[in-house]
């Protein structure tokens, strides 16, 4: 298996594909991840500037059966739309990288970033994982670290519940620090992480709630008392919580 593909089957492997996902790779070259992708059941779309490039990945997507599972665009790499991917993958430099990270934090939550550079310094990476790369060519590193990141859940601000409960988060990243109120009782307050979609509450201590993501609310899948299972909370109107 040559240098590419090997990289190509690590990057599919870390992306743990789903049937739904729709995977986008941002510099493709000869398509490897897209047909990786495509043959592992997922849809797939490939961007890159060089038409000789595209035209070696659509017929590298033909001779493997799955051309009717992937599109190749020719695209201004910075300006492709990203929206639709629940999957991004990025061979770009780090400062194009460091360009798209608006962009990549404006995707649905637990939307999956994969790159094969550092190039997103400041937001931690979920999974690192280095690649064996024996059979490249002399010259070049026979190892390529690979990363994983998932698009966190922008929960920063001010939340309603019904009955007067409010919920505010301090963000930075995937940490956060709640405050948890009602009326004018006793605030409660705990920090945590984000993991994409999810705010599972922090081990150990006292109980707190277990929130999920869902169409720009808060679900809480796990609740406390006075904040049950199943409530939704939203963002705080500019008149401020019911009561």
């Amino acid at each position: 298996m040559v240098a590419a593909e090997r990289l190509a089957q690590a990057i599919v492997r870390m992306a743990a594909l789903r049937s739904d996902d729709h995977l986008l790779d941002l510099g493709t070259a000869e398509g490897r991840v897209v047909v990786a992708a495509a043959l592992a059941g997922a849809r797939a779309t490939g961007v890159e500037t060089e038409p000789e490039l595209l035209n070696r990945a659509r017929q590298r997507a033909a001779q493997a059966g799955v051309a009717d599972r992937v599109v190749f665009r020719e695209e201004d790499l910075l300006r492709t739309p990203l929206t639709g991917a629940s999957i991004v993958v990025m061979h770009l430099p780090p400062e194009s990288q460091q360009q798209l990270r608006p962009a990549l934090l404006r995707l649905a939550p637990g939307t999956r970033v994969i790159s094969d550079t550092d190039g997103l310094s400041g937001w931690p990476a979920e999974q690192t994982q280095t690649v064996e790369l024996p059979d490249r060519s002399p010259g070049r590193l026979r190892t390529q670290r690979i990363s994983l990141w998932r698009v966190p859940a922008p929960v920063d601000g001010a939340w309603c519940a019904p009955g007067g409960f409010q919920l505010s988060f301090r963000q930075s990243m995937l940490a956060y620090q709640a405050t948890f109120a009602r009326g004018a009782g006793t605030p409660v307050q705990w920090r945590g992480r984000i993991d994409g979609a999810s705010l599972p509450p922090p081990v150990g201590g006292p109980l707190r709630p277990w929130l999920i993501w869902s169409d720009g609310q808060l679900l809480v899948r796990r609740g406390i008392p006075g904040l049950p299972d199943g409530i939704r909370l939203s963002r705080r109107p500019a008149a401020g919580c019911p009561s």
